[in-house]
């Protein structure tokens, strides 16, 4: 098995393991429950369970204990004594509860924030809340499943699940038929076949003629979609609420690819038109805090089963990586975006296999933080699989993480020595962090002269090929463009029947969508560029661009060519790996150095 699939596999069989246990202890509470019931209709007391015997029996050895010692004191202190543990546990739980985020966080009900406006324009508001409110979110429908069944979990279940530590270990490993299916050799095979099963479907219509269903109404949903984002400009609220029903009409959250991303335009667009389209994002985001990893390492499985990028990535950075760290005997590599940390796996095989031995390998990840108590949680959980990983091959390995936003970081934290070759690994992150076109020392630039800073042998970024304007009409007609692409790709390599489906989409694509049609200044979150920006920025900030290996191009063609459509194709201009989509750039990879000739 591929290593990558191997990470990825033992990562979610630690996931099942602690959501086996957690439904175990459910279903026990809950019969509980209901034996506690029918104890009651035969008029019987219900007997103790074990862990109340346990804490009963503990209580009566204090109380004896601590009798002997109180038998002197007053009945008013008793009285004091006994009413402390209450007052302590009222007190503990006014503490809590200032910590807690309030209802309206995670409602459906928006604050209003009505300055002056007429009562048709409140009514219309409040009917904007109520749709938004029975639409069919995807985080309340995430599936959990058994060996033998399946059913629909509530987001309420994983928010109750907030009170959890530590991944629970086991020396035994749980054997999951669903995990085996989908995530083992079998379940790669399940899904590969699938996959060209339905290519070969789409090749066959292709040849016959493509049905009429396939074609869909692309370009009317287009116009409708431009024609209502005009309306929403100058907030004619009438105009624009006609051409949004039109849209629904003809848009579906199961369609083809221009009717899905038809019904997250409409309701971007809706929640922009109530003044609601932050809340709106940040209910999604508050959402997606509490729904377990797995979902998210189900998704990573499906798109890299259909779309080649992040093995493209993954190939074009471990072999620049591996050309310099030939003579090395300590390889530090600090990582900006490392996720899951499911790029490293297959560096940490190949390290092992070094003439001479692997050199020791440093791992410095700075990760998002977040949020609640725990705010460096999930990258922790990275460091402990990455160095069981490392030791199962004989690599030496240190670890450590940094949650953190990038402008935050300063060059003492990462602990660089000064014989270590140090690599910089930035993935699609740098496009998170704002820049600012009228400031002279934006949050990116600082981003650029702390990796200047660090005067690694290589700095590797990717970035996709894409801007977004300031200017709304502007914005949308580019989201418009760029993500009928992105639907279209997926729609294109994944069949529509696919129970997982969704996940790529709602994961990826809609948090993004929301945000940068529905919310305006500083309220959104990614400002990415063209590939030609990068480059500009990055030479000005005084970095070299390197040529690209025609060794690797090879290897990463080779990669997509065996395994992926056809439609999608690689290529390299201008010292970039391009990667695309029907003649469409959607991503390049390139690799950098400082200029010798500038002080850091």
């Amino acid at each position: 098995m591929d290593p990558t699939l191997d990470y990825i596999s033992r990562y979610l069989l630690e996931e099942e393991i602690d959501e086996l246990n957690i439904s175990a202890q459910k279903d026990e509470a809950a019969f509980q429950d209901i034996e506690k019931h029918f104890y009651e209709i035969l008029g019987q007391k219900y007997p103790p369970t074990q862990n109340e015997q346990l804490v009963a029996s503990s209580q009566l050895e204090s109380d004896l204990s601590s009798s002997s010692c109180l038998t002197s004191e007053s009945s008013n202190n008793d009285t004091l004594i006994q009413s402390l543990p209450a007052m302590e546990f009222h007190k503990g739980i006014e503490e809590g509860m200032k910590f807690l985020p309030t209802i309206n966080i995670l409602g459906t009900d928006f604050k209003e924030n009505i300055v002056s406006r007429d009562p048709s324009e409140v009514k219309y508001e409040n009917s904007v809340r109520f749709k938004f409110a029975e639409k069919d979110d995807f985080w309340m429908t995430c599936r959990s499943r058994s060996k033998k069944n399946s059913s629909s979990l509530d987001l309420d279940t994983f928010e109750g699940r907030n009170s959890k530590i530590s991944m629970i270990d086991s020396d035994e490993p749980i054997i999951d038929d669903e995990y085996d299916e989908v995530l083992l050799d079998h379940g790669d095979d399940h899904l590969r076949e699938e996959i060209w099963s339905f290519r070969k479907t789409l090749q066959l219509e292709a040849r016959t003629g493509v049905p009429k269903e396939n074609q869909g109404n692309y370009h009317e949903l287009y116009t409708l979609l431009v024609l209502c984002s005009q309306a929403v400009d100058i907030y004619d609220q009438q105009k624009a609420q006609e051409i949004l029903n039109k849209i629904r009409m003809q848009s579906s959250p199961n369609g083809n690819g221009i009717q899905r991303l038809a019904s997250v335009l409409a309701d971007a667009l809706e929640a922009r038109l109530a003044g609601v389209g932050n809340e709106y994002f940040s209910r999604l985001v508050a959402k997606r805090v509490n729904i377990p990893d797995i979902y998210f390492l189900k998704t990573y499985h499906m798109f890299i089963r259909a779309v080649p990028f992040s093995w493209v990535y993954y190939c074009f950075s471990n072999r620049n990586i591996l050309n310099v760290a030939r003579n090395a005997k300590k390889l530090h590599v600090i990582d900006f975006a490392i996720n899951f940390g499911f790029q490293w796996p297959s560096l940490i095989q190949a390290l092992s296999k070094m003439e001479g031995g692997p050199p020791k390998l440093r791992i410095t990840c700075v990760e998002f933080p977040e949020p609640g108590f725990r705010p460096a949680k999930r990258i922790e959980g990275v460091g402990r699989r990455l160095q069981e990983y490392a030791r199962s091959f004989n690599v030496p390995f240190e670890y450590k993480g940094i949650a953190s936003h990038l402008e935050s970081i300063r060059i003492e934290e990462l602990s660089i020595n000064d014989d270590e070759v140090v690599i910089m690994n930035c993935i699609f992150r740098l496009r998170d962090v704002k820049d600012e076109i009228l400031a002279d020392d934006s949050p990116r630039d600082q981003v650029l002269k702390l990796i200047r800073q660090m005067k690694p042998q290589i700095f590797i970024q990717a970035e996709s090929n894409r801007s977004y304007s300031s200017f709304f009409l502007t914005r949308f007609r580019q989201i418009l463009s760029t993500y009928s692409v992105f639907y279209d790709l997926l729609d294109s390599t994944i069949p529509r029947g696919n129970k997982d489906r969704k996940l790529p989409e709602n994961v990826y694509f809609v948090p993004n969508i929301i945000n940068s049609v529905a919310c305006e200044g500083s309220d959104l979150k990614e400002k990415p560029e063209t590939l030609k920006h990068w480059q500009r920025k990055i030479i000005r900030a005084g970095f070299e661009q390197l040529p690209v290996n025609p060794d690797i191009v090879k290897e990463c063609k080779n990669l997509v060519r065996d395994g992926y459509d056809n439609r999608y194709f690689i290529q390299d201009d201008d010292n970039w790996l391009l990667q695309g989509w029907k003649g469409r750039v959607l991503t390049g990879v390139t690799a950098w150095k400082p200029k010798l000739n500038d002080g850091c």
